[in-house]
């Protein structure tokens, strides 16, 4: 689905009916690893609906990324479950930005991203996130991270994060002071009036941004030009009379990011349930009122966790949000965050796509939620 994201105010409550125990079928097990079908009808959904469920320690959620690097291109989640060590099941992530026709996709994130306990990408715009490690879903993603100058702090604005940025709804000028790490895939951009920093890792064995920590970096040079980050590498973008141009060659400063949320958190839109609390829906959020493909996380009260997708076209079937709630209350889902949909629903698992994406044919995105076994 493409990018068109609100943050809805609170008007109206989303009815619930009394439960229906969905009807399974199709059910396949492994070692505690649970697949199958149900049937929505009762809820007023006639599209296919594929559930993954599992508990226990034996199973993880990871969090996969498009060819490993931010803002690197898409890739199907099947491919993103065979590239890694002991994926079992994928569904997709979160949304993303489609640049117009005609010019490179690099498949941007909207929402932010912690993997490994790394803050990889900060949210675009106010977002929804799920704590995987939680589990527990939250309005926003808690972080901050600020460079020391001999004894000033420069807050970072945003981090991996591709500036500007031109869609429906949204338009970022090229502002604030960026931090790019490896995993950033692009060139840095540059403009009129804006210094891209160099620095070098004291410690290139641990990420800069990884949360809760502070690490030391070197000053190594100053430029105006586009360019990429490298392996020990860390660079900021910052207007040019920011406290980074007293910076001599040589010199060290320390970097400190932090964050309350856990050390896997992905974006998404919106929160369907909140401990047991349904989430307020405004009638002018068409993604949430009208029926789309689906793809759901979410988890028990016993901590069972539970990825559900619903298959449909865009406003025409599939699944509203009233109906999904009720699909997952049924399943004793009491916290679920709804994630991409449309187009991009996708349920691989035994080796195969098993639902019917919308265009007929598996959708490259830009991350991925995996289920991987624990060795």
């Amino acid at each position: 689905m493409r990018t068109v994201i609100a943050t809805a105010a609170v008007v109206a409550i989303v009815g619930v009916a009394a439960r229906v125990a969905p009807t399974a079928s199709a059910t396949t097990s492994t070692s505690g690893l649970h697949v199958f079908a149900i049937n929505g009808r009762p809820y007023g959904v006639r599209t296919p609906i594929h559930v993954l469920t599992f508990s226990g320690s034996q199973y993880t959620v990871k969090i996969g990324i498009a060819r490993q690097a931010i803002d690197g291109g898409l890739q199907t989640p099947s491919t993103m479950c065979q590239t890694t060590a002991d994926c079992v099941a994928a569904v997709n992530g979160d949304l993303f930005d489609l640049t117009p026709r005609g010019t490179p996709d690099p498949g941007d994130e909207v929402g932010g991203i912690i993997q490994n306990c790394v803050l990889l990408h900060t949210p675009e715009i106010a977002h929804q996130q799920a704590d995987l490690d939680g589990p527990s879903v939250s309005a926003g993603l808690n972080w901050s991270s600020a460079v020391d100058v001999n004894g000033a702090s420069v807050p970072i604005t945003a981090i991996n994060q591709e500036l500007p940025m031109s869609y429906v709804g949204v338009h970022l000028p090229l502002t604030g002071t960026l931090l790019f790490i490896p995993p950033y895939a692009l060139q840095i951009p540059s403009a009129a009036g804006r210094v891209t920093y160099e620095f070098t890792q004291v410690d290139d064995s641990v990420s800069p941004t990884t949360i809760n920590t502070t690490a030391e970096l070197d000053f190594v040079a100053l430029t105006t030009e586009p360019v990429k980050v490298r392996a020990g590498q860390v660079f900021i973008s910052a207007p040019s009379n920011s406290t980074l141009a007293n910076l001599q060659a040589g010199d060290t400063v320390t970097m400190t990011t932090t964050s309350t949320a856990g050390c896997d958190d992905i974006g998404g839109h919106s929160i369907l349930l909140n401990q047991g609390v349904v989430t307020p829906v405004v009638p002018w959020n068409t993604y949430l009122v009208k029926p789309y493909a689906r793809t759901v996380i979410g988890w028990t009260a016993s901590g069972e966790t539970i990825l559900m997708t619903v298959d449909g076209k865009d406003e025409v079937s599939g699944a509203t949000a009233q109906q999904l709630v009720r699909l997952l209350q049924s399943l004793d889902v009491v916290t679920a965050l709804d994630l991409d949909g449309g187009n991009s629903t996708t349920f691989y698992a035994h080796g195969r796509v098993l639902n019917k994406p919308s265009h007929g044919t598996e959708r490259p995105v830009s991350t991925s939620l995996l289920v991987v076994e624990n060795p």
